[in-house]
């Protein structure tokens, strides 16, 4: 399986996801800041983790072929888009078809969006609500791609 998760910080979910992939699967794990790149891959190095790549990039520009993933994640990182349309589009070009998304968000976070409005922007950009967990305080919620659903690509159908 291969994984991405965008945002990742100093790479506390992004160690657990690589921990959780199969021998042949990967994890890419995408940050606009380099200290922060710097600083997963002290980690991963110090945890002997050799199945990410840390890589520093926008989420409004990913520097990856298109439908390579098959999961995409982001935690308390959606409300922090400037140009959230771009980034879905992104993620919907380089996620497979029938790939899935997922997208949490936690409080106290000053940026953080409301469940609707997040679920509007994915649908928006194609992706389709399959499941919804947590309450007041935080949220997680899975949406999957459409097949043949990619910016520039048109269905037969």
């Amino acid at each position: 399986m291969s994984i991405l998760e965008l945002g990742p910080g100093p790479g506390t979910f992004t160690i657990e996801a690589a921990k959780h992939t199969s021998t042949e699967g990967y994890v890419a794990a995408i940050d606009i800041q380099p200290s922060m790149v710097l600083r997963l891959r002290n980690r991963l190095r110090k945890e002997s983790i050799i199945n990410v790549e840390p890589i520093v990039g926008s989420a409004l520009n990913l520097p990856l072929k298109d439908r390579v993933f098959d999961r995409i994640f982001m935690l308390a990182v959606f409300g922090e888009l400037p140009d959230k349309e771009k980034a879905l589009n992104e993620a919907n070009r380089v996620l497979k078809d029938r790939g899935l998304l997922a997208v949490r968000e936690f409080s106290p976070d000053p940026n953080r969006p409301r469940r609707k409005t997040v679920i509007n922007w994915c649908s928006k950009t194609g992706f389709k609500l399959v499941k919804e967990y947590g309450g007041f305080l935080h949220y997680l919620l899975m949406f999957e791609k459409a097949e043949n659903n990619c910016k520039g690509i048109v269905s037969p159908r």
